[in-house]
């Protein structure tokens, strides 16, 4: 009896455990906009607008009601009835919106360590793959889907509806950057690309604290010890 109520948790951890894994997986059916996949709590970082600053490298401030609307991507405004997102990306410095601070490097990322090594967070909707019906109802992976990723990455994604189910997927990613330079993804090899004067000191470092790099807590903890190079 043990041993059947034993697998029965067993079974139910393991279902627990796969649906954690595919949870960031969005099926968008045809004939569907994206936008319905996604309600308004869930779009935007912050429950509602806050106030914030648009800094530019000039030097110049404007002041707005700011959010960050992970399905666009976007540092969004308010302006009038219309929520708008800002235009000259390539020339922030940065965006404050309440106490985080955003940076724009190939896309926005909320800084989370600053100094020397800074740390940033991106979240936001990536298209994954367009699936279509095969024979016997099974469904076919990998088909053209070149148009679908030219819409996403000209921000159209938002208002799409597909002719054929697509596969979207939530991303949550860590950038690196030293020195101010420019941010790469937060890996073990390019932070040894970062560092080429440390390596052995990081490999110390690496053997002796397992480091997840898909972990807020480590992360944070490797940059620490980053810095003080």
């Amino acid at each position: 009896m043990n041993k059947f109520i034993f697998a029965i948790c067993l079974t139910m951890l393991v279902c627990i455990s796969l649906s954690a894994q595919n949870s960031d997986i969005v099926i968008v059916k045809a004939g569907t906009k994206v936008l319905d996949y996604f309600p308004v709590g869930e779009r935007y970082l912050y429950p509602e607008f806050k106030e914030g600053q648009i800094i530019f490298k000039n030097g110049s401030i404007n002041k707005a009601r700011l959010n960050y609307n992970f399905v666009l991507g976007e540092i969004v405004f308010n302006q009038g009835k219309d929520t708008l997102a800002i235009n000259r990306k390539k020339e922030l410095r940065e965006c404050i919106v309440d106490q985080d601070t955003f940076l724009y490097d190939n896309g926005y990322m909320k800084l989370i360590h600053s100094g020397n090594v800074r740390v940033g967070f991106k979240h936001y909707v990536k298209f994954k793959d367009v699936l279509k019906k095969g024979a016997m109802g099974t469904t076919a992976r990998g088909a053209s889907i070149d148009s679908y990723n030219s819409i996403a990455s000209s921000g159209n994604l938002y208002d799409l509806v597909p002719d054929e189910d697509i596969e979207l997927q939530k991303m949550n990613e860590y950038f690196i950057s030293y020195s101010f330079g420019s941010f790469v993804q937060f890996r073990k090899k390019n932070v040894h690309d970062l560092f080429p004067q440390h390596t052995d000191e990081i490999k110390i470092y690496l053997k002796s604290n397992k480091v997840d790099f898909d972990s807020v807590k480590d992360l944070m903890r490797f940059a620490d010890y980053l810095q003080k190079f």
